[in-house]
Formats: structure tokens, C-alpha cells, sequence
């Protein structure tokens, strides 16, 4: 009679864990779809228009026309799916608040130069000559691997910071 009792209450156990592992499991699952759901890189509204303002910014004696990018929607779409930039042309991208900003190639046709700006105005990293290819890599401003507080992004044709000969440290002024 006690072997018998044994085996029972065994089963039962082997079952109770096993049901309780089931709900958990079912339980973890539901939680990992609910946060799948909310994130999002970089919300887009659909009420928001991805219309850019035009500006001119100057970087010493360097004019450039500039579409700004300082919308959630704006900053999402950037400079995807053009087909190119002029020399004289380029996107700055402008935040908030200082932050860590990174920047991709998705969808992008053509390579481009990127450079962060400090609050300042001040150019605080320079990538050059970012291709489509580099697509998923995610760009962001680091000196010595730490990363590097910024507010705008400046995004030109490749070779623009090269063939203009700026570098870090100057200001930019729009």
C-alpha cells in the first residue's frame, strides 16, 4: 500500500510542476508580446507631416541649404529614399534634448558624411563616407569608446567634411 501511495503522490507532484511551469511559461509569453508591441525606435504619429523647413547654415566660410529634420516623423524618414544630395546640400537632424543619438543607413541610396553637434553648435565626431551598405550598423558620436552627448546631427554628401577640410571642434552656425 505504500509503494502505491508513493507512485501517486509522485505522479501528482511530476504533474503540479509541470502545470505550474505550463502557466509560467504561458504567463512570460504573453508579457514578451505585450513589450514587443511597445517598442518602437522612433514613433511616427500619423497626424505628424514629414514636411522639412529649409534653412542655410555655415560651417566658416561654408554655406549649405539644409532640410531640418525636428520631428519624430522627420527624423524617422531623414534622408531615406532620396536619390542623392547636391555638394551644397544636407539634413540636420535636431533633438530635444542632448542625448546619444544614433544613425543608420536604412533605405538609404548613396553614401553620405555624418557629424554630431553639441549644444553648443560645436562638431563633437565626424563619420565619413557611410554607405548603404553599412545597413544595420547603427552610427553614434564616441571619443575613446565613450559615448559622446549631442543635440543635432548634421548629414551631408559624402566626402563633404573631407573636401571642405572641417574637422572636430568647429562650430557651426544656423
Amino acid at each position: 500500500m505504500r509503494v502505491i501511495y508513493n507512485q501517486a503522490m509522485k505522479k501528482w507532484i511530476i504533474r503540479s510542476v509541470f502545470i505550474v511551469i505550463l502557466v509560467f511559461s504561458f504567463g512570460f509569453l504573453i508579457k514578451n508580446q505585450k513589450n514587443k508591441q511597445k517598442v518602437d525606435v522612433l514613433p511616427i504619429k500619423s497626424e505628424e507631416k514629414k514636411d522639412y523647413a529649409q534653412k542655410t547654415l555655415k560651417i566658416g566660410e561654408i554655406m549649405l541649404n539644409i532640410e531640418m529634420a525636428d520631428t519624430d516623423a522627420t527624423r524617422a524618414q531623414g534622408l531615406s529614399g532620396k536619390d542623392g544630395l547636391a555638394e551644397s546640400e544636407g539634413m540636420l537632424f535636431v533633438f530635444e534634448n542632448s542625448g546619444y543619438y544614433g544613425i543608420w543607413m536604412k533605405d538609404m541610396n548613396f553614401p553620405i558624411d555624418i557629424a554630431w553637434l553639441d549644444k553648443d553648435k560645436k562638431i563633437t565626431y565626424i563619420e565619413k563616407n557611410v554607405g548603404p551598405e553599412t545597413y544595420p550598423k547603427v552610427f553614434f558620436a564616441s571619443k575613446n569608446n565613450i559615448p559622446i552627448l549631442n543635440l543635432y546631427v548634421l548629414e551631408t554628401k559624402a566626402g563633404f567634411f573631407e573636401n571642405y577640410k572641417i574637422e572636430i571642434g568647429d562650430t557651426v552656425e544656423f
